[in-house]
């Protein structure tokens, strides 16, 4: 949502502030080949504070540490505000020209969210044509941050001694990650539907083509699951959370590891576990399922039409077959891990995982950093339909 555009040789590096971890990722474009060539991960501890202040210390000491050894150069950094540091509305206004446009989107913004918009803390995605009743108007995404968040996430990045180059909005880093693989003329009209499943929450973005067209945040992420199987299996929370971890690395092994050839069968051990999780789950699974639902059926009537045949899951949560099977069930609809580091080289970088693994938890990071280094998409703004209104 913020640029301080200059041109430089090497690419940013490309934070991803979460929930339950920290991400860094830094890439370069050596000829045709896109590759990582430096990266850290940090997870928060299971008892690390709520408190901000004390949750800022922990976040400043683990990314320096990141910057020392991680391999990474210059201090040249493009973030992310997340869906929650974000006011999110959608609005119908006539079709009018751009100007006209912008300035509607200027006075809307002032009327919905509760705090002062500057320019600067404001974009929106024009989704596109929609018939409301017998008028034709534009469906219109308004993306807004706080002074107050927005001058805490600078803040923040000044004490790190860091260059902001881009402040980006979680959903279009997001998106970005695919959106790179719809170039033909055939994707002009194609569905996707990206699902990243969090810790705290579950982010829905729904595109038609390359245009983003709806944006939701659910309030159900993987600390809802790890409370059903604690209360399920009569466990605390945290050891709840460390069977989950278990149990999504022993059913999501990557293809050609031994853990996934047919033989290796699990044990009947590992399969209770895995049934009692599915069920403990089942209740939250189904709540997200229906909430998703609502979102793809909102998009159907909105855009008619608009209707995909899959959904791809990304984030740290996907990773649980269970979560993705139950999915699949309510909404009738093919739920599959995504790969958002496909056709980028990972060889010369240490992603805490097998490099031939999904890696689906690093979408936002690796969205944040392809803005820069894309073969197939030097990006501009405007990019799916966002536009910033700058000072």
């Amino acid at each position: 949502m913020l640029d301080f555009l200059f041109s430089h040789k090497r690419s940013p590096i490309a934070i991803d502030i979460g929930a339950d971890s920290i991400k860094m990722l830094q890439m370069h474009r050596v000829g045709g080949v896109v590759g990582v060539c430096a990266c850290g991960r940090w997870r928060f501890p299971q008892s690390a504070p709520s408190e901000p202040a004390q949750r800022r210390e922990m976040i400043v000491s683990a990314v320096r540490e990141m910057l020392c050894n991680g391999g990474f150069r210059g201090r040249r950094v493009a973030t992310v505000l997340r869906c929650d540091e974000l006011g999110i509305k959608n609005v119908r206004l006539p079709h009018m020209p751009e100007k006209e446009l912008i300035e509607a989107v200027r006075w809307e913004a002032r009327e919905r969210f509760g705090f002062e918009v500057g320019a600067d803390q404001l974009a929106y995605i024009n989704a596109g044509e929609i018939r409301a009743g017998g008028e034709i108007r534009d469906e219109i995404v308004l993306l807004a941050v706080s002074p107050e968040t927005l001058q805490g996430h600078l803040d923040l990045l000044d004490e790190l001694k860091l260059a902001p180059e881009h402040v980006d909005a979680e959903p279009v880093a997001l998106f970005r990650t695919f959106e790179r693989f719809l170039r033909r003329r055939v994707d002009e009209q194609a569905v996707t539907v990206l699902v990243d499943m969090g810790l705290l929450a579950t982010r829905v973005i729904v595109a038609r083509g390359r245009q983003i067209v709806f944006i939701k945040s659910i309030d159900i992420g993987g600390k809802n699951f790890n409370e059903a199987v604690s209360k399920r299996l009569n466990l605390s929370v945290e050891e709840a959370r460390d069977l989950r971890l278990r149990s999504m690395f022993e059913t999501s092994a990557p293809a050609g590891t031994p853990e996934s050839e047919p033989d290796a069968a699990p044990t009947d051990r590992a399969e209770s576990v895995s049934y009692a999780i599915r069920d403990a789950i089942r209740s939250e699974a189904e709540a997200l399922g229906r909430e998703i639902g609502l979102c793809l059926r909102y998009c159907s009537v909105t855009f008619r039409g608009l209707r995909p045949d899959r959904i791809t899951l990304v984030g740290g949560e996907a990773y649980d077959q269970a979560a993705r099977e139950l999915l699949s069930e309510n909404l009738q609809m093919e739920c599959r891990l995504g790969q958002p580091l496909k056709n980028v080289d990972v060889s010369g970088a240490d992603l805490g995982s097998d490099r031939r693994g999904m890696l689906s938890e690093w979408a936002v990071c690796t969205g944040l950093a392809l803005r820069y280094v894309d073969v197939a998409n030097d990006t501009q703004e405007g990019d799916h339909g966002e536009h910033r209104l700058s000072a």
